[in-house]
């Protein structure tokens, strides 16, 4: 008789180690969708704060022959403050990705600040003579050159030579 309430004891220690187990699963998995949550509505935020404008004008010749790059004035309309160089972004000139070493930026509206803050004005210059695909400069006719930062994006067109 003294069976049932052994073997019942132990079944009782087992259904706890195995809920105690459960437990701690589904803890382990609910603080990883937590993270997830938090870290989505960061990027959320980040892009939502993040906005660009192209300033320059199309007709003012963006294209220099003789050096053989684009140069592009590009204002920060957002509230989320950039990297200083234009290292943020992401171009990509008539459909080909324009690699960071063929990019330089300079802030043009301040003097040695250490981020591209609401307001400020980027000096993008592209080497077009570098990229793949082009050489001896750029053909005449309609150029694009497709900015992505943040999940902002912007499209800047245009044109080398006649009408």
């Amino acid at each position: 008789m003294a069976s049932v309430p052994v073997s019942h004891l132990i079944l009782f220690i087992a259904s706890l180690v195995i809920a105690a187990g459960v437990v701690g699963t589904i803890t382990t998995g609910v603080d990883r969708v937590s993270a997830a949550v938090d870290d989505a509505g960061l990027d959320a935020t980040e892009q939502l704060r993040t906005d660009v404008t192209f300033i320059s004008d199309p007709s003012a010749g963006v294209y220099n022959a003789t050096e053989g790059n684009v140069t592009l004035l590009i204002k920060n309309t957002g509230t989320y403050r950039l990297a200083p160089d234009g290292s943020d972004l992401d171009v990509v000139f008539d459909g080909g990705y324009v690699r960071p070493s063929k990019l330089s930026g300079e802030l043009v509206s301040v003097d040695g600040a250490n981020a591209w803050s609401r307001g400020d004005v980027l000096r993008l210059t592209i080497e077009v003579s570098e990229i793949d695909g082009v050489n001896g400069g750029l053909a005449d006719g309609d150029h694009r050159v497709y900015l992505s930062v943040n999940g902002d994006e912007e499209l800047f067109q245009f044109r080398v030579g006649g009408n």
